[in-house]
Formats: C-alpha cells, structure tokens, sequence
C-alpha cells in the first residue's frame, strides 16, 4: 500500500516535531511506498528508503498554488491519506480526497475544538486519536481511539543509578555533593502549563522547608510554543532569578529528543499541571522511562494511582504529594513505575498504533 502523509514538518532535531521522524520511520515500515507533505522546510536526513519528502514554498500564495499541483501529481500514485495534528491539512486536500476518491483519515489530539477542526468534517472519513478527552469534535463520523503513538523502545532504556542525581549544592559555606530529588517538567512554556505553580511550590519549600530544599531540583524543559508567549516565559526566568530560587529551578531551554530522553532518565519524578485536558504525549514519554509521574490533567485521572493524581493546585497540596512520593518505599516506587510502563506498551506504543491505522484504510 502507498499512502500520503500529510504533517507540518519533519526534522529529527526539532524540539517540537522531532518524535514526528518517528512516525516516519514507522509508517515507511508497514508500506510499500510512502509520501510525506510538509508544510514548512524539512530535513529528509536519514529518510527510509521507501520515503519522499515533497516540500512547498515558503510565500504562503505560493505554497497553496504548487500544493494544487503536488496533490494531482500525486494523489493518483496512493492509496489513502493521512492528515496529522492541524485540520487545515484535511481541508486543503479534502477536495482531491473526494473527488479521486481516496480514504481520508485524520489524527488530532487537542481538547480545542476550533472551526477548522469543524470544518474538517465535510471531507475527512473518519477520525483518530490517543483517548475521547483528545478529541471532543461532535460528528458521526466514526473516532477511532487508539492511544498516542510513543516510541516506547527509545524512552524504555536503563538508569545508570550510580552516577545519577549528584550535583554540587553549598552549605554553610561548604560545597558537597548531595543526591538530588529530580522533578522534571517538559513541554511548551504557555499559561495552560501552570509552569508558575512550580515557581510557587519551590518559593514555599524554600521558606518553610530548609532540608527538603537542599534535596529538590526543578528542571523544566521547552520554550515558548508561541511568539506572544515569549514574555511569559522570560517573566518565569526573571522571577526565579528575582526570588533567588536559581538552586531549585533551572530553566533549561528547548532540547531535541534525544537530548530531552537523558533527562527523562536521570529524573526522580515527572511533574504536569497542564490544563488541556488531552492526553498529555510528555507525561507518556516520562511512564515509558520508567518514571514516577505526578499530574493534574483530567485525562489520566483513570490511568493513574490515587497517590499520582492531583485534583488540585492548591500549592501546599501539591508539596505534600511530592513529599509523599519522595518517601515512598522503593518496593513501591518499583511496582508503580512497572505499572506505568506497562500502561504505555499496551496502549500507547506508536508501533501498535501504526499498525492500527494502516489496517483503516
């Protein structure tokens, strides 16, 4: 089978869309032939062999005019296509997908529902996404709910126990080496991420909590997912900075996944008080590495243990939680991160997922 594949970009280095590459790699392997459209530049570095990467302009007047022409070159050479994440890609070639009469299938995984996504509707066949809290679109088109696609054999890797958590901490004047209580938080620094509450929670530890603020460390990991929510993420810095909460909180900036996957694996705990709503694809990536996870998104209230689970962000009830998790017994933390990573190898592993779209069509 052939089929075209509709995303926004492809670049393995991209802290965005990096784990995109991976679908890639996947869909290439369960086809005969695949053609991946790209909305903005791509890289095509290490691209299957089975794969072409058909580009388009960067002058927006442009690039609707060679996607006409791109789609009627090729949408006589697929099977079926596959939109992924923006809406607007099953309207631009939805007219073709009817009039050639090729299955249209589209994944989008965002608790918003906009008039794109509305819009969609005329022309795509059915929907996919990763839990019913990812996609709230009213239709009767069928909704295909497979769970995300996490390439679990990436993130499922060893920690080297040994030389993790170790970092230099002053005092009384005296530099020593203390074994470090990781949380870590990774995604687009925007206000739904509640990064601020993490600011609160380390402030509060710091003045009321001497010993549990040498043993804590904040890594937070992204950058701004939009141009206007730049000065949001550098008031976050600067108010670190102002409340000298520089040895709690480190702002490490956006990492390519490869990078990001090193930090998963030396953290004690992944923390998410994302309010999307969806099915968060970091708080996944953390469960596949074996991690303890802690969130208040309300679409893993039934995936998670009560203990994981936060039904508020009230600040002094969220430190109690990371408390509670910091002294948890190890034969416990062990049965809660096999469950975790057992949850993501049954029902969100991207080879199954593949797989499992391949056949729709």
């Amino acid at each position: 089978m052939k089929l075209l594949f509709f995303t926004r970009k492809i670049d393995r280095r991209d802290p965005r869309v990096g784990f995109v590459s991976d679908w890639v790699d996947e869909l290439a392997k369960n086809l005969d032939f695949l053609y991946i459209l790209v909305w903005q530049k791509s890289s095509a570095e290490n691209l299957p062999k089975n794969a072409k990467l058909i580009e388009l302009p960067n002058n927006i007047f442009l690039k609707l005019l060679v996607l006409k022409f791109k789609l009627l070159k090729y949408i006589f050479k697929v099977d079926g296509v596959f939109t992924h994440m923006m809406p607007i890609y099953a309207i631009l070639v939805g007219c073709f997908s009817k009039i050639f009469k090729k299955k249209l299938f589209h994944w989008h995984t965002h608790s918003a529902v906009g008039w794109k996504l509305k819009l969609s509707k005329l022309f795509v066949d059915e929907y996919i996404t990763a839990s019913k809290e990812s996609l709230r679109l009213k239709t009767k088109k069928k909704i295909n709910i497979f769970g995300h696609g996490i390439n679990v054999a990436r993130f499922a890797r060893s920690n080297n126990q040994d030389t993790r958590n170790k970092h230099q901490t002053n005092i009384n004047n005296q530099t020593l080496n203390i074994k470090k209580f990781i949380i870590l938080s990774v995604g687009r620094i925007s206000p739904s991420k509640n990064i601020d509450i993490l600011i609160k929670i380390a402030e509060q530890i710091k003045l009321s909590d001497l010993d549990f603020k040498n043993k804590i460390l904040i890594n937070i990991i992204g950058g701004p997912g939009l141009i206007s929510q730049n000065k949001y993420y550098l008031d976050l810095i600067k108010e670190v900075r102002e409340k000298k909460l520089n040895n709690i909180i480190d702002f490490i900036g956006p990492l390519a996944q490869e990078e990001i996957i090193k930090y998963y694996n030396n953290c004690d705990l992944f923390i998410n008080l994302s309010d999307t709503g969806s099915l968060d694809k970091v708080v996944l990536e953390a469960m596949a590495s074996g991690k303890l996870v802690l969130t208040s998104n309300i679409a893993f209230k039934n995936i998670l243990d009560e203990q994981l689970f936060c039904s508020s962000k009230d600040v002094d009830y969220l430190i109690n939680k990371i408390k509670n998790i910091y002294l948890l017994d190890e034969n416990i933390k062990n049965k809660l991160q096999n469950k975790l990573k057992n949850e993501v190898i049954e029902n969100h592993d991207l080879e199954k997922l593949i797989k499992k779209i391949i056949k729709l069509y």
